[in-house]
């Protein structure tokens, strides 16, 4: 017995070697230069600044400085005290304390999904299934973002290392402090203390049940209250400029206000009814299959690009474009079987936060962010395909009959080989090809290089703009972008979103409304602004100057020339105004004159 306990302490301590190796392995190619905090990054990175100097929970950003109800508040309290401990919110340099802060909770992240894992597999499955996570690719691309997604899934396995079904008291109390934390840390904590609750349910044991309800709602339920006092305010109520608070602003309005729209990239579309998001559940219900294969192995895209090379090798095409689809929801199923496996075992706890995370994630209208929010999960997702792997494989040896158990075993070596394999070719393609160079000025003038993933040249070409209006913009000047946080963090000018208005009359004013001093037309972006912004600037070329421009390459090597853009609002004589006045007044209907905001219309 010593020895055998003595040989499964020398492999534990070989696994948690080669991890150690793989995490850094990982960062040291990124190591350099602040965190990323393009996209989300910026808003949380605002809202922690805002915090740091005493103004409360506010959108800097914005004019007016307005209450911001989308995030819970922890990421941009740690975010604040990086700030207060160095004694600066300066973005470059708070960004790379920040890198190491993020290095480090990786790293604890890793190890606890280890530990997680060898709690209910042996060591070799336990090593896979972290290794499956480890090289995910949303797992590392968001450890270099500042978003609180890492952290959360880093809370999420604390919550199931802690809890104990075995000890009703102090180890489920910790437990449900974690799932606060989680809550704290972002809306979808919910899910947890959802599962939570039901876990107890399931097991009949129905004080128990009732007593984490109690504490489940006083989170819950105290955000909500915040939420509804913002939505209630003076401030909200009579905002610094027309669409401020429109539900299409998803950083400027809750959660609520914004999925309640049928698309909240194309608010003309209207508000959803209860069956809309029905059948958008069901839908989002079909497909979240093929995003949790994704989860375990690599992205829709990784597979289309080997399915391209495979057929440029062999001359002609190795099946349809939708092929890739089929391993993908094979693994989905394989997941989900696993899933039914652990509860089967009596293990309730974890198939219940999968289920109800991925009931989340189904109930929102954003199905390109799916891979996003599915993150946190991966480490559960991957334990439930590695207890498939273990179910086939201790199946295959109970068979008499050596050719069904050699199929059985060969099946399991197929998966967790062809995972492995897919895995590391696309973190070799992503840091070989994806992990790409930065260049931009800072507000003094210093030149700021470093790498980050999915820098494309339309990036590049945003920070090339921002580059030229900080030789060019004033201090009272508003910008309007599809990235406000990062040009605000960039400029330190105020900075808002373009309206998502189709009619470029309607959205004309609601630029003057702010007013916009300079329009970004950006092209390859998260949004699509130049869907809304473009007519405004083509439909009034008198009103904005094209002062800036420059090409885009896509993904594909095609060349868009000047499809980035930076128009100057130009200020008309005072006769031109008042006859374009009239002229929009004969033409535009009342409610577009008021602008009013989607939810005081609705």
């Amino acid at each position: 017995m010593w020895a055998m306990w003595r040989g499964e302490t020398s492999k534990e301590r070989t696994v948690y070697v080669i991890l150690g190796l793989l995490i850094v392995a990982l960062w040291l190619p990124r190591m350099q230069g602040p965190i990323d905090f393009r996209w989300d990054g910026g808003v949380y990175y605002v809202l922690g600044t805002s915090l740091a100097e005493g103004k409360g929970y506010r959108l800097l950003n914005e004019p007016g400085e307005i209450q911001a109800n989308q995030y819970p508040p922890l990421f941009p309290l740690i975010i604040a005290a990086h700030q207060l401990v160095l004694g600066t919110s300066d973005p470059l340099v708070v960004g790379r304390l920040l890198r190491f802060s993020s290095f480090l909770a990786f790293t604890a992240y890793i190890f606890a999904i280890y530990t997680l894992m060898r709690r209910h597999l042996s060591i070799p499955l336990a090593f896979w299934g972290t290794v499956v996570t480890l090289l995910s690719v949303y797992t590392y691309f968001l450890s270099d973002l500042c978003f609180p997604d890492m952290l959360y899934g880093f809370l999420t396995v604390g919550f199931l290392l802690v809890y104990d079904r075995d000890v009703r008291t102090s180890s489920s109390a910790w437990a449900g402090a974690v799932a606060i934390a989680a809550v704290a840390l972002r809306t979808a904590g919910i899910a947890l203390l959802v599962a939570w609750i039901g876990e107890g349910l399931v097991r009949r044991q129905w004080k128990t049940a009732f007593i984490r309800s109690l504490m489940a709602a006083l989170p819950v339920l105290g955000w909500f209250s915040y939420v509804q006092s913002v939505e209630t305010s003076a401030g909200y109520q009579h905002p610094a400029y027309a669409y401020q608070r429109a539900d299409y602003m998803f950083y400027n309005v809750s959660y609520a206000k914004n999925v309640s729209l049928i698309d909240p990239f194309d608010p003309t579309l209207g508000y959803s009814t209860v069956g809309d998001r029905v059948g958008r559940f069901l839908s989002n219900v079909s497909v979240v299959p093929r995003y949790i294969g994704e989860s375990v192995s690599a992205s829709k895209r990784a597979w289309e690009v080997e399915r391209e090379q495979i057929s440029a090798q062999i001359g002609t095409d190795a099946g349809p474009p939708w092929i890739v689809n089929v391993p993908l929801y094979a693994l989905g199923c394989l997941v989900v079987f696993g899933t039914a496996v652990m509860a089967a075992n009596g293990q309730r706890l974890i198939p219940l936060c999968i289920l109800f995370s991925v009931g989340l994630v189904c109930l929102t209208p954003w199905p390109e962010q799916f891979n996003r929010y599915l993150c946190p999960t991966v480490p559960l997702l991957a334990l439930s395909l590695c207890t498939t792997v273990g179910w086939i494989v201790k199946r295959s040896q109970q068979y008499s009959r050596v050719r069904w158990g050699g199929v059985l075993r060969i099946v399991a070596g197929l998966v967790v080989v062809g995972i492995c394999l897919q895995q590391v070719a696309a973190t070799v393609a992503v840091y070989a090809k994806r992990h790409l160079e930065v260049r931009y000025h800072s507000r003094s003038g210093e030149t700021i290089g470093y790498r980050l993933f999915f820098y494309m040249d339309s990036s590049r070409a945003l920070d090339a703009g921002v580059d030229w209006l900080l030789a060019h913009v004033k201090s009272g000047d508003v910008i309007a972008s599809s990235m406000p946080h990062w040009v605000y963090l960039r400029t330190g000018n105020k900075v808002v979103m373009p309206p998502f208005e189709s009619d470029p009359l309607k959205a004309q004013q609601l630029l003057e409304s702010v007013p916009v001093t300079y329009l970004i037309l950006d092209e390859g972006l998260a949004i699509d602004s130049q869907r809304f912004t473009k007519g405004v600037v083509e439909r009034f070329p008198e009103r904005w100057k094209r002062v800036y421009s420059d090409d885009v390459t896509t993904e594909t090597g095609v060349r868009h020339e000047g499809a980035f853009a930076i128009y100057e609002r130009i200020h008309p004589e005072p006769a031109a105004v008042q006859s374009e006045r009239d002229t929009m007044t004969h033409r535009t209907p009342q409610h577009i004159l008021t602008a009013a905001r989607p939810h005081e219309a609705r």
